[in-house]
């Protein structure tokens, strides 16, 4: 460490906090050709950790950047795991390398490994990840924006308390471009069986009077979507009366004085449930 380090990283390392780790970062394709060993560290006065690889290839891989990001990407996934809510420690690795061919023929620079005449590969990890947050996009601009317009309108407010009127708006919307193909209709579709499926809908009847007034491709895909809706909501409250009526005739029993045993096996219920409603009742 102290002779081969970068300088800025071995001055600031504090050699006596070194604490050999037992745990590999290894996944099988590596382990074939790397050995590791990894130290948990103070790195200017905060924990990090510094992998020392040997490559056992006797050729030289001009991938080799790629498999060591992958292998120090391991180690911050299992930070992540142990640690999800802490700030990550961080990582370092160095590489060790005997094959026959010398000197080492190939860059160690990631951005080297790539086909990239766009230099895109060069601030990959130098700068932030872009990022688009839906929520401060303004929806006048979106409406200008056709399809991928209407999916981040739709992101941007589904978790709104009332989804009925955005929806309606969403489906004039759709009335509105310019043609009702096969593929932009089972778009439409995917996009109300999420909204409905995940949104509040208040009333569905009057969403289903309103839609009688749009086009007839994008009207009769909303009502296939809403029949179904209103069936799944048939079907739990129909589950949810049944479960209702089994714990009306549990307790009933239970005040009769029966087994709990007994009145699992009578319910359907289980004798847990069945335990919490006669504690309930004492």
């Amino acid at each position: 460490m102290q002779h081969y380090l970068p300088k800025k990283i071995s001055a600031a390392l504090d050699l006596g906090s070194l604490k050999l780790e037992h745990d590999s970062h290894l996944d099988s394709a590596l382990r074939e050709t790397v050995s590791d060993l990894v130290y948990r560290c103070q790195l200017a006065g905060q924990p990090a950790y510094l992998a020392v690889l040997v490559e056992h290839h006797s050729s030289p891989d001009p991938h080799m950047p790629v498999r060591i990001g992958h292998y120090l990407f391991g180690m911050l996934t299992k930070q992540l795991k142990q640690r999800p809510k802490e700030p990550l420690a961080p990582v370092h690795a160095l590489v060790f390398y005997h094959g026959r061919q010398t000197p080492y023929p190939y860059s160690m620079d990631l951005a080297d490994c790539f086909e990239d005449p766009l230099g895109l590969m060069e601030t990959l990890f130098q700068g932030p990840i872009p990022l688009v947050d839906v929520n401060q996009l303004d929806d006048e601009a979106l409406k200008q924006q056709q399809w991928i317009g209407l999916v981040a309108r739709v992101l941007k407010h589904i978790r709104e308390p009332h989804i009925d009127p955005y929806l309606m708006e969403w489906l004039r919307d759709c009335a509105s471009f310019d043609e009702h193909s096969r593929q932009q209709l089972d778009f439409i579709a995917t996009l109300l069986n999420y909204v409905v499926g995940t949104g509040n809908v208040i009333d569905l009847d009057q969403l289903i009077e309103e839609s009688h007034r749009l086009p007839q491709p994008i009207g009769d895909t909303f009502m296939t979507i809403a029949t179904q809706l209103e069936a799944r909501g048939e079907a739990r409250g129909e589950a949810k009366g049944k479960i209702e009526g089994k714990i009306e005739t549990a307790r009933n029993l239970l005040q009769e004085g029966a087994d709990p045993q007994f009145v699992a096996k009578v319910t359907g219920l289980s004798i847990d449930d069945v335990k919490r409603l006669q504690n309930h009742a004492e």
